[in-house]
């Protein structure tokens, strides 16, 4: 598999998690008891914009212009294991838990910190009392 693809193939595994980790986040600020709680909603609300968008644009690129499907398989023998197939090849990919927290962090990290990191879109809010 070429390095370029194998990126894409990671980031349509990967993001969907990261995905979900900061929707947890933006639920646990909103529900929380923070007094200025304003600049971290923007904040994550951006970085979850963000992700959504890039998430389509793997999945543009993976179908379209790759012509890959990939699926995850499930945990099995304490691996979670995901397959890819095109036209004319095939393969899988298996990962330990470790493995794949430690890859979300790092993409949590690129769109916290990092080179994917937006500016946050500042929203009108009512301030909770």
């Amino acid at each position: 598999m070429d390095e370029e693809i194998k990126k894409t193939v990671y980031a349509y595994i990967i993001l969907p998690f990261v995905l979900t980790i900061f929707q947890r986040y933006l639920e646990i600020f909103r529900e929380g008891k923070y007094k200025a709680k304003g600049p971290y909603l923007d904040k994550i609300e951006t970085i979850i914009s963000c992700i959504q968008d890039d998430l389509n644009a793997v999945k543009k690129q993976l179908y379209s212009n790759y012509h890959l499907k990939v699926r995850n398989l499930g945990k099995r023998n304490g691996q979670i294991r995901f397959d890819w197939q095109s036209q004319t090849d095939s393969g899988d990919l298996r990962f330990d838990p470790e493995e794949l927290r430690a890859l979300t962090e790092d993409m949590m990290a690129l769109y916290l910190y990092g080179f994917l990191t937006r500016p946050p879109v500042q929203k009108e809010r009512i301030w909770d009392v």
